[in-house]
């Protein structure tokens, strides 16, 4: 079985192990972290763990699961390889797949099951859970760095298809800000705004309208980030009032999130959504590798639920 390294670092410097274990990683209640740590399934610096040691900032705590003791949600294992090279791998990754071990998911992860068929697979970007399409995994740690640099440095372009609620009519392309949204109950929430706040990063995002379904009154919107911040498109596209279709964080109602928390998919919450995940999907990547002089351009295969809507939407993609 495979273990979990994190590395300490605020707010949690200066806490216990327990403290941190309960509220880092609530998939285990404050009782069964204890256990674990009594069953020398926890280390630190190396060190089986005590209860109330003290972490400090850097250290690396390293956690052995039990097998079989993490019951992990169900998830879509159907992904595809859309393309590979010596370096790199281009995968068409499903809509609810986690990329990597966070939360309740440890095993049931893209990345666990790549490691099943390559001896070293490093994620270059990521997507959230809940978003579908291509993402790159590299070969080397030298490969991801390479390309990682081309993605900081905005020679990376992508596009993403989002299903929204309403008639997205004009192209937009939308500057401003992302940060952390302070009001907000849902800790993970940002924000977007026209004008800079407190902690907050510059965001731009180009926005094309492809159809308009009015008897669903949806829309199919084509997106070219310009930046890559944590929920850029989805945050954004909440701020136009074209929240997308799915969407349990950025939707018309912020509580459903916190409903499906507490009580997990129920079928008025389906009803309300209308599907059970956000319609995001990451549909083509471009960069030019100078080193060889070629431009890579790869692009997945699109959702189910775009070719139900939307049949003939490369009739109008620009």
């Amino acid at each position: 079985m495979t273990s979990y390294q994190s590395v300490i670092r605020p707010p949690f410097v200066g806490k216990t192990v327990i403290t941190f274990l309960s509220e880092k990683f609530p998939y285990h209640s404050r009782e069964e972290w204890e256990f674990l740590i009594q069953e020398g399934r926890i280390k630190v610096q190396g060190n089986v763990a005590k209860a109330e040691e003290l972490l400090f900032d850097g250290f690396r705590l390293e956690y052995s699961p039990i097998p079989g003791r993490i019951l992990e949600p169900d998830v879509d294992e159907n992904y595809s390889i859309l393309h590979e090279t010596e370096e790199f791998l281009f995968v068409d990754k499903p809509g609810n797949l986690p990329m990597h071990p966070a939360g309740r998911y440890r095993t049931k992860t893209l990345l666990s099951l790549l490691e099943t068929h390559y001896t070293k697979i490093i994620p270059v970007h990521r997507l959230d859970r809940e978003t579908s399409g291509i993402v790159i995994f590299a070969k080397s740690e030298e490969s991801r760095k390479w390309l990682q640099r081309k993605f900081e440095s905005r020679e990376v372009y992508k596009e993403y298809f989002a299903i929204v609620l309403g008639k997205f009519t004009k192209e937009e392309t939308l500057e401003g800000f992302i940060g952390k949204d302070k009001t907000s109950e849902i800790r993970k929430k940002m924000i977007f705004s026209a004008e800079p706040f407190p902690g907050a990063k510059s965001c731009q995002t180009q926005f094309l309208p492809v159809q308009y379904l009015e008897k669903e009154d949806l829309s199919l919107v084509l997106v070219r980030p310009i930046t890559g911040r944590i929920h850029q498109i989805r945050a954004s596209l909440l701020y136009l009032g074209y929240p997308i279709v799915g969407d349990k964080m950025y939707g018309k109602r912020e509580s459903i999130f916190l409903d499906f928390v507490n009580f997990g998919m129920t079928d008025s919450l389906k009803a309300e959504l209308k599907f059970d995940r956000q319609l995001l999907h990451a549909y083509s990547i471009r960069y030019v590798d100078d080193r060889v002089g070629q431009t890579v351009h790869i692009h997945s295969s699109p959702i189910k639920e775009m070719l139900a809507y939307f049949p003939d939407w490369k009739n109008y993609v620009p």
